[in-house]
């Protein structure tokens, strides 16, 4: 600027020139080697004998191991068989001594059945005979003699109903006869009292004697028979 202003007027300035822009140039980028790419292998078409040999080989596994399975289950069927003809022999055994022992026990059951009939009739039959044997008037033989015709009538229906041990067999036969032999006796020995018939009396008396010494034997028969 001047001292003297209209000299300043006339003076134009000029603008300064700018400094050029500086650019930085990019260092050139060097390509790096390219990635490798490993190349897909190329798929061989299999042997034919191949697919033979894999279902072979499996064939082989599971033959091996399905006859395996199979000689193990027949191995224990086998031992399951063997246990059951062992235990249904034990069975058959046991069922033959089971059975032995029922038959033991029926049999011991239908002799004490059957002594037991025997015991409490007979003894009714020989009560009454005692009486018929010491009675000393009609009436008293009278009744005597009814009563030992019904007692020897009940003795016969029990002795036919029940059941005979075979060991028993002949006695209850011979028991059989004596008391019908004695029932008959005894209804002779009725009718001559009630008929006033003396031979009747003696006769009926004579036959239920004799009725009574054949239920004796038989009562004696059948004590060696349960010995």
């Amino acid at each position: 600027m001047s001292a003297n202003p209209e000299m300043d007027e006339g003076i134009v300035t000029l603008p300064l020139p700018e400094a050029p822009a500086t650019f930085e140039t990019p260092e050139p980028v060097v390509p790096g080697p390219e990635p490798v790419v490993p190349k897909a292998k190329e798929r061989r078409p299999r042997p034919a004998w191949l697919k033979t040999a894999v279902l072979g080989a499996a064939a082989l596994i599971a033959t091996g191991t399905l006859g395996y399975v199979a000689n193990t289950a027949a191995q224990q069927r086998n031992q399951a068989f063997d246990a059951f003809v062992s235990t249904k022999a034990t069975l058959v055994a046991t069922d033959a001594a089971l059975n032995q022992a029922k038959q033991d026990a029926a049999t011991k059951k239908v002799t004490a059945d059957y002594v037991s009939m025997y015991v409490a009739d007979s003894g009714k039959v020989q009560t009454d005979y005692q009486s018929v044997v010491a009675c000393n008037s009609y009436s008293s033989c009278r009744t005597g003699a009814q009563q030992f015709l019904e007692d020897a009538q009940a003795f016969q229906a029990d002795r036919g109903k029940a059941v005979v041990p075979s060991n028993l067999t002949n006695t209850d036969a011979s028991l059989g006869d004596a008391l019908s032999a004695a029932i008959a006796g005894d209804q002779e020995l009725i009718d001559g009292m009630d008929n006033d018939s003396l031979s009747k009396i003696r006769d009926g008396s004579h036959r239920v004697d004799a009725a009574m010494l054949s239920i004796a034997k038989a009562e004696a028969s059948m004590g060696t028979a349960l010995k």
